[in-house]
């Protein structure tokens, strides 16, 4: 009889790490303090991984937007607004975006927060560079986040160019150089090295 009253907490306790360990794994990892914003940087083209996206998402504040790879050149910056530097991060990538606006690249932020805080930091910030949800996780599926602040660029072939945790320095030339030669790859356009 003794054995069955020790067994039974036991089952108890390893049933609650197993739980613990479980929902630890789902959450997404933040940046810790002290990480300073980067340039983007290319992978080299023989080392890029393919990846098949074809997800519709909610934007904010109102519609909802298909992204797919292998369309165009597709910057996305998996982000929220609760994280550190947010508004630096997010107003300097909508000044890259209406700076590019017109060319060939494709700007998302991705946020998994739900509707009503992220519209009103938009609102609030008056972003113009598409915003999309992404709670149940669709296209993280496809695209994998494994921390916020995340950035991924998908060249004309649905390639992974770019694959970057944390925060970006949206306003670095090598940055732009990075851009740049994601959308002339495949478009007839080679650039010289530099």
């Amino acid at each position: 009889m003794r054995r069955r009253h020790v067994a039974i907490p036991v089952v108890i306790v390893a049933l609650l790490i197993a739980g613990v360990a479980l929902w630890r794994a789902e959450l997404i990892r933040v940046d810790r303090a002290g990480d300073v914003p980067r340039p983007l940087a290319l992978v080299p083209l023989a080392q890029r991984s393919r990846v098949s996206c074809d997800v519709v998402l909610p934007v904010v504040p109102v519609g909802m937007s298909r992204v797919r790879a292998a369309e165009q050149p597709l910057l996305i910056h998996y982000w929220a607004p609760w994280e550190r530097h947010s508004r630096a991060q997010s107003a300097a990538l909508d000044s890259l975006a209406r700076e590019l606006q017109g060319g060939d690249l494709r700007v998302v932020l991705v946020a998994f927060d739900p509707f009503p805080s992220v519209a009103r930091y938009v609102a609030r910030q008056r972003l113009r560079v598409t915003v999309l949800l992404d709670g149940p996780g669709e296209l993280r599926a496809r695209i994998p986040c494994p921390r916020v602040p995340y950035t991924v660029v998908l060249d004309r072939s649905g390639r992974v160019a770019v694959s970057q945790a944390g925060e970006v320095d949206w306003l670095a030339p090598e940055t732009r150089r990075v851009l740049e030669a994601v959308v002339n790859e495949g478009a007839g356009v080679e650039r010289p090295p530099t």
